[in-house]
């Protein structure tokens, strides 16, 4: 990086020309900016209590999904998202299999295994939705942040069902009938459809392009993998990793900077459930659209602003879905989800602009709030955006109608006047916010595995 112009994560006229040609970029945090601040998750109390050999099988499929992470650095992606050398991470895994003590869960790594030696059929994706896992071991070319490759890159993690938490996701899918019925009240044409399963768990082990930074709170399976339109899809979502995220990043930055009466504390009894949800909502929101919606003319007329105006439509429309909906029914206080909302805006704005999709529709978002009045900057204190969670859900189901009639009604030149208007290319109605954040390094979480190490030094 040049001296004289040194690396600005928020610098978006500068950044977003070079979205998603990192593919050889080899450094451990990303975006490339001069200096992190790091906090630790270890991942040692979530390991099952399997035994030596079991983490040994972990230890040596991190070797190999790593070798095979700077082979793809070095001569690229085969075709189809494939290994280079999808051998030897097929035998990892299988040498996995006889350390499992659920019979789904060796089924589904076995599976797994022959996906990435001979790639997936509808039989294996068939079998695989079917499959209910205690513990679930991936590996796969899976995607990393949109705007750094857009394709997949090597990648593994292990996990272990949460089934406290799963439990509000189940009740929260009960009866998607009330959620079709809310979103026909903010537009008569919207329909829900199809949401793929959703599963709480606890990371315990991740190696590859996984491990670096920033840190993703969940997977797609497997479209995340370059299985597109499969009807047999999973999210596996990392229970643990995003609470580290919410109280080292999010909780903080939201002291600094927001005010709305409502304090986000992870730790509060009252928002245990929100952070779960919120996600779960979030995936729902993808699934909102009219029966015309089809973003092949937005992808066209400008890539960058479809993907983004794609994420803003599940941010909206999902915390919507929770704070109308679910958190009536689950005895949650609205204020209390936009609080967790708003402090998530924080932190994904904070990770810089033109580098990820949904970093910059956090931004839009908040900067459709502040000129729309729903949320006040106030300059000198801070900087602070104040405001009363009435008026952020008021501007959160105007900004959903306003969706509905551009994104989601094919309206490709309406949603990129959207897109200019509200997001960072307009930059000035959240100036003071950025400079602020600007002022502070980069943050990141970092996944401690001394299990997986301590055990493979002491097997050699």
């Amino acid at each position: 990086m040049s001296e004289e112009h040194p690396a600005d994560r928020f610098d978006y006229a500068r950044n977003l020309p070079g979205a998603g040609t990192y593919r050889a970029y080899r450094g451990t945090f990303w975006p490339p900016v001069p200096g992190y601040e790091v906090s630790c998750l270890d991942l040692a109390p979530y390991v099952p209590g399997l035994g030596p050999d079991f983490a040994r099988g972990l230890a040596a499929l991190k070797s190999a999904v790593e070798d095979e992470w700077r082979t793809v650095k070095e001569i690229g992606i085969p075709a189809r998202r494939r290994f280079n050398d999808p051998g030897a991470i097929a035998r990892a895994l299988r040498a996995i299999i006889p350390h499992l003590t659920g019979a789904a869960d060796r089924r589904a790594l076995a599976l797994r295994a022959d996906a990435v030696e001979h790639g997936y059929t509808d039989e294996i994706l068939e079998e695989l939705a079917g499959l209910d896992e205690e513990l679930t071991v991936v590996a796969g070319q899976i995607s990393t942040w949109y705007g750094k490759e857009v394709r997949g890159l090597p990648t593994a993690f292990a996990c272990r069902r949460d089934d406290r938490s799963q439990a509000h996701v189940d009740r929260a899918l009960e009866d998607r009938t009330e959620v079709e019925g809310y979103l026909r009240g903010l537009h008569p044409d919207l329909r829900l459809g199809d949401v793929p399963a959703f599963g709480v768990t606890d990371l315990f082990h991740m190696a590859g392009e996984g491990n670096l930074h920033p840190k993703h709170i969940a997977y797609f399976l497997p479209e995340d993998e370059g299985v597109k339109y499969s009807p047999f899809k999973k999210t596996f979502y990392f229970r643990n990793t995003h609470r580290a995220l919410l109280e080292s990043i999010s909780a903080p930055l939201a002291a600094r900077h927001i005010r709305t009466g409502d304090t986000f504390d992870p730790a509060d009894a009252r928002f245990a459930a929100i952070p779960v949800l919120g996600v779960l909502s979030h995936e729902l929101g993808h699934f909102v659209h009219r029966p015309v919606t089809d973003y092949k003319a937005l992808n066209e007329a400008e890539r960058w602003a479809s993907v983004v105006l794609q994420e803003v439509a599940a941010d909206v429309f999902g915390i919507l879905i929770l704070a109308d909906v679910w958190a009536r029914r689950t005895g949650l206080a609205a204020g209390d989800v936009v609080a967790y909302y708003l402090a998530e805006c924080l932190r994904y704005v904070d990770r810089g602009l033109g580098h990820f999709p949904d970093s910059d529709g956090m931004f839009l978002q908040l900067s459709y709030f502040v000129q729309l009045g729903a949320l006040t900057l106030d300059e000198q204190d801070g900087p602070r955006l104040t405001g009363r969670p009435e008026a952020v859900l008021a501007g959160l189901r105007s900004l959903a109608r306003v969706l509905a009639d551009t994104l989601l009604a094919d309206r490709a030149d309406a949603a990129v006047v959207l897109h200019r208007a509200f997001g960072p290319a307009t930059g000035a109605p959240l100036r003071p916010l950025v400079d602020g954040l600007r002022r502070r390094p980069s943050t990141s979480v970092e996944y401690t595995q001394e299990h997986i190490h301590a055990t493979s030094r002491s097997a050699a």
